[in-house]
């Protein structure tokens, strides 16, 4: 019975990996997918852009966010690969380890077996008990023909669980194989592909270096719409806070005022006064979007983010260094824009070069939503998280949608990348 009940944990505890393999098995099983669910967004998009000469930079983007998304992709599925490969090698040691536990199981149920029907014990259990010597051998005799009768039961429900166990093993053996030589398939193509685009992305490089100058033209261009829409922004923001400061100081105390016996005390007194000068405090609507950092839904459904947050090189002007006070995020053509959260509208104006551009007040926090063709909403308007606010406006002449997105806390501008999640 020792032996039968070893087998099992024995089986039981080699199995525990196989568990932490499953669960990894299907993190990186939804990674692939959101991976490609992310490609073929990017690829349609890709195929919206025209393919003219105005839109080459735009491609170029496009084909380097397709290109860093595939690569990450392979290099799920071979990490996908490797886990298969170590789950094929666990299954085969498991499933030799159980097929040894059977036969060893089998071969002492045989003996003992074997061994009650020399002693007679199971030939005439009743005989046996009854050509006992005394009632008290009679007793033991039977209490030892239950107990063997139990034991005998567990060893037959032990060779039967092992049995059950090996079946599913294989089985499980089986379907990893097939997984594998899936993943390989896809791995062959995604690396096809890659390089496919690695070559158009190389075609359209050598096609922007040979027009840097119509590119630093209309980086010129952009550069002074950005700072547009940046003095704009700020000047909103600004009026909000200073708005903020004056009722935190009217909702102070006043401190009772002492007499000045010289210029020294009175400017002593002034510098006082001017430390002493209220704090914004945060209020339940700042703390709760502060707590949801990170997990804040993105503004638009779908696209990919094609300027990041904060200074960068240029993507193809050498020597050029451009600072983005947000991210961009390139997306379907008209696609609804929507508040990541609940807050009030603290302003809407239309900039040349970057449309219609909403500010949302949260609390302490502000978002800023640019590059909107229509907004349906006003200045003072109370917004809902995930609430419809505007569509992103179409470039007629590239064909692209592109949603500039910032976060601000107070005067200071914030990361959104670190705040939204798709």
């Amino acid at each position: 019975m020792s032996k039968c009940i070893k087998y099992s944990f024995f089986a039981f505890f080699f199995l525990i990996p196989l568990l932490a393999f499953s669960q990894s098995k299907k993190e990186l099983e939804a990674k692939r997918k959101k991976l490609i669910r992310d490609i073929e967004v990017t690829g349609k998009l890709l195929k919206k852009t025209t393919k003219t000469k105005e839109s080459t930079y735009d491609r170029y983007v496009a084909l380097q966010s397709q290109i860093e998304r595939r690569a990450r992709l392979i290099e799920t599925i071979e990490q996908e690969i490797s886990n298969a490969e170590q789950g094929i090698e666990r299954n085969s040691t498991v499933i030799a380890s159980l097929t040894g536990d059977i036969k060893k199981m089998q071969d002492e149920y045989g003996r003992t077996i074997r061994s009650a029907f020399r002693r007679k014990t199971l030939s005439n259990p009743l005989l046996y008990i009854l050509s006992a010597e005394s009632l008290n051998q009679a007793f033991r005799r039977w209490l030892f023909l239950r107990k063997y009768d139990k034991f005998r039961r567990k060893q037959a429900d032990a060779i039967a669980f092992t049995r059950d166990m090996l079946a599913r093993k294989v089985s499980a053996l089986e379907e990893t194989r097939r997984e594998k030589e899936n993943l390989l398939i896809s791995l062959r193509s995604q690396k096809t592909l890659l390089t496919v685009e690695m070559a158009n992305k190389n075609d359209l490089l050598k096609t922007l270096s040979q027009d840097e100058s119509r590119l630093k033209s209309d980086l010129q261009r952009k550069q002074s719409a950005h700072e547009a829409l940046n003095r704009a922004i700020e000047k909103v923001i600004q009026e909000e806070v200073r708005k903020q400061v004056e009722e935190a100081r009217r909702a102070r105390p006043a401190a009772p005022s002492k007499p000045n016996t010289s210029t020294a005390g009175t400017n002593n007194n002034a510098a006082q006064q001017q430390a002493s000068a209220p704090e914004i405090v945060e209020d339940n609507l700042s703390m709760a979007f502060r707590q949801k950092r990170g997990q804040l839904p993105w503004p638009v459904e779908d696209g990919f983010v094609s300027k990041s947050f904060g200074r960068q090189k240029h993507p193809t002007l050498k020597n050029i260094e451009i600072t983005n006070n947000g991210i961009d995020i390139r997306t379907e053509e008209s696609a609804d824009v929507r508040s990541i959260f609940d807050g009030k509208v603290a302003g809407v104006q239309f900039i040349p070069g970057h449309d219609y551009t909403v500010i949302i007040q949260h609390g302490n926090y502000y978002t800023v939503y640019s590059n909107l063709g229509e907004t349906n909403i006003a200045k003072g308007d109370q917004v809902k998280a995930r609430q419809f606010i505007g569509r992103v406006s179409n470039n007629a002449i590239t064909g692209s949608s592109e949603l500039h997105f910032e976060l601000w806390n107070q005067k200071e501008r914030m990361n959104p990348a670190l705040w939204i999640r798709k």
